[in-house]
């Protein structure tokens, strides 16, 4: 084990984000090495991280001695440092229904699309499940039917699933939850219209 893995992995276990580790130990070293230094600790196999490494140099070819934190956090950005994780067998169907659900919506902003995709692979499945629950499915592109079914059985599993101590996953799982069904009720997978004030 060297001895820059083995500070990366001191450094992480003590809290420190992994952006925040890769600008301590980037300083004096070569970029891109310290890059695999940091994969390494986290336990992301080196056939991986080369490949995600390779799809995010051209964004940073040009840094200098001085850019650590600010390539730290780039990287970080570009999912370099996500740590994938394999979920039980009702953890992947959990998984598999939202990403049927998101391929239901008819399309999603680039942007969102990272975030979700990101959540999912690292198993923030309540996270990724209250970002879909926020989106419309797309006029005449998307699965009405398709998506309501695939948000409603993922909830349903999603709320068994989460452990009984975790209230705040619980809370947003339950209120995203109650949101999917009044969506549901509207029948075309946007958000069902807000009663009218009295006047």
């Amino acid at each position: 084990m060297s001895e820059p893995v083995d500070r990366a992995r001191e450094a992480l276990a003590a809290g420190l984000p992994p952006a925040e580790v890769y600008a301590a130990l980037a300083v004096g070293a070569d970029f891109r090495d310290t890059a695999l230094v940091v994969c390494d600790a986290l336990g992301i196999p080196r056939a991986d991280a080369e490949r995600r490494l390779r799809g995010a140099e051209e964004l940073w070819g040009d840094f200098v001695p001085g850019d650590e934190r600010l390539l730290g956090e780039l990287l970080d950005a570009v999912a370099l440092f996500d740590v994938h994780v394999t979920l039980d067998e009702t953890g992947e169907r959990v998984r598999r229904l939202l990403r049927e659900a998101m391929g239901a919506l008819g399309g999603v902003g680039s942007g969102i699309a990272v975030g979700i995709i990101r959540r999912l692979a690292t198993g923030h499945l309540p996270e990724a499940y209250v970002a879909l629950v926020g989106l419309g499915v797309r006029e005449g592109r998307g699965d009405p039917a398709r998506y309501r079914a695939g948000m409603i059985a993922a909830g349903e599993l999603l709320a068994a699933w989460l452990p009984p101590g975790d209230e705040p996953a619980a809370g947003l799982v339950r209120e995203a939850r109650e949101r999917c069904a009044r969506r549901a009720t509207t029948g075309d997978g946007r958000p069902a219209p807000a009663a009218p004030r009295a006047r």
